[in-house]
């Protein structure tokens, strides 16, 4: 598509093309409508021939221009003074100029009070964000200790459990130590070995 694009690029800047280049333009179906539109108005542009601008009688077209009389200076005078007459409507303060002046007074004040309520919603916005971080950072401190008190009992558990393990050797040891005594009156093959 590219090669097409830079074909036709170069057909319509008059650079000489094979006729292979020629035939792919044409046979395709977007540049070949291109290509003969373009030949299209090459020819026109070769056959066009400019003509002449005829001559005629202006004035009987556009008319005569009137004379001016007094009455058109009057009017003139008079729509002056009718422009005058508006501007001066304008520009002259009114009654309504009060109640303008406090509608305008009061729309300024909504506005200052829109943005008050906008930055008290931005500063509640930012409150609940630093309120919802400090409650992550109490539930992750929270569970930190949690663990920390877990291990520590698990720890006594195992400790106590150790303790408790050799005061049972311990004791069954003095059993046998006591049942050892007791035997020793007896023969020796029904001592108990240690």
């Amino acid at each position: 598509m590219a090669n097409l694009d830079t074909l036709f690029e170069q057909w319509l800047e008059g650079k000489p093309l094979t006729s292979e280049a020629l035939e792919q333009l044409k046979t395709s179906a977007q540049y070949g409508t291109m290509l003969a539109q373009a030949q299209r108005w090459q020819a026109q542009s070769i056959d066009y021939k400019q003509q002449p601008v005829p001559d005629w009688d202006r004035s009987s077209t556009l008319g005569v221009k009137p004379q001016r009389s007094k009455q058109s200076n009057a009017a003139i005078w008079a729509v002056a003074a009718s422009i005058m007459v508006c501007t001066l409507v304008y520009l002259v303060p009114s009654k309504n100029t009060e109640s303008e002046l406090q509608l305008a007074k009061q729309t300024k004040l909504l506005e200052s009070q829109q943005k008050q309520i906008d930055q008290l919603q931005n500063i509640i916005t930012a409150q609940n964000e630093l309120q919802q971080q400090h409650m992550y950072q109490l539930t992750k401190e929270a569970i930190a200790t949690g663990r920390v008190e877990r291990q520590e009992d698990i720890n006594s558990l195992i400790s106590y459990m150790k303790t408790q393990r050799a005061q049972d050797h311990a004791y069954l040891r003095m059993q046998l130590n006591d049942l050892a005594e007791q035997v020793q009156g007896q023969p020796l093959a029904a001592v108990a070995k240690n």
